[in-house]
């Protein structure tokens, strides 16, 4: 049963925020899979592109363990606005169009100003948690540790479980703001002409009102991408397509329509 709750904040259009079951992360994962199917061909488009960026990172800092733990951590981060032909393939699908890659890309013009200033914000995001990424190694190891012994230094001696606890609880802290302010926003901005604002304040309303499924939401996007890591990155090609549509549906079944 779906309950609302309607707030006028920052356009003249009240946005409605709905209250869900607990098993609706497992709903969206379904229509996200069926979505894959169905859009095959553009969506392995994108999950490849995915699966290459990821890969990039890890090759870009693989000398230093820790920038390729807050690599991979930044592409959770960054994950809701590299998903953004995804949540245009899944509309079209909605709306019983054939799903196309082309159309997929040009809809980010729709509201392009506000969807910068997403990707700003993001951009912040990022930016302070690769600063405390490199300020927490800094106080457990040097440079020289970090490259000659690579990924073993972070799990042997005394240092590594205090390395490991503060990298986790600042880093699951940042993660927490990065999910909170985007769980809808970047499917909002493509399908509606809110502001940035906007779709920041219904997203965080969004997590207030249905904490025990965004928090299981959140645990499957964490499980997936790490998942698609796992396999050599190509794993990815297919876990983060299936996230991105079935972020669509969440976005759908979350706030109400116009």
């Amino acid at each position: 049963m779906i309950s609302n709750n309607t707030q006028q904040i920052g356009t003249s259009t009240p946005v409605e925020v709905r209250k869900v079951a607990s098993n609706a992360p497992f709903v969206w994962l379904s229509k996200g899979l069926e979505d894959l199917k169905r859009a095959k061909v553009p969506s392995l488009v994108y999950g490849f592109i995915f699966a290459l960026i990821g890969l990039g990172l890890i090759l870009l800092a693989k000398s230093n363990p820790v920038w390729s733990a807050a690599f991979i951590s930044a592409f959770m981060l960054i994950g809701p606005f590299i998903a953004i032909g995804l949540y245009e393939l899944s509309r079209q699908i909605e709306e019983g169009e054939k799903p196309c890659l082309l159309d997929s890309i040009k809809t980010v013009k729709n509201n392009l100003f506000n969807l910068g200033m997403f990707v700003v914000v993001l951009g912040f995001i990022l930016m302070l948690w690769l600063r405390v990424a490199a300020l927490i190694a800094g106080v457990f190891f040097n440079d020289v540790e970090l490259i000659t012994q690579g990924w073993s230094v972070l799990f042997s001696g005394g240092r590594s479980i205090e390395f490991l606890m503060f990298f986790t609880v600042f880093g699951f802290f940042i993660a927490q703001i990065a999910f909170s302010i985007s769980v809808v926003s970047i499917p909002m901005l493509l399908h509606r002409k809110v502001d940035v604002i906007t779709a920041i304040t219904t997203s965080l309303r969004v997590v207030l009102k249905n904490p025990i499924p965004m928090l299981i939401w959140a645990s499957f996007i964490v499980v997936l991408i790490n998942l698609g890591f796992l396999l050599a990155f190509i794993g990815l090609a297919i876990t983060l397509p299936i996230i991105g549509h079935a972020s669509w549906h969440a976005y759908r079944d979350l706030v109400g329509d116009e």
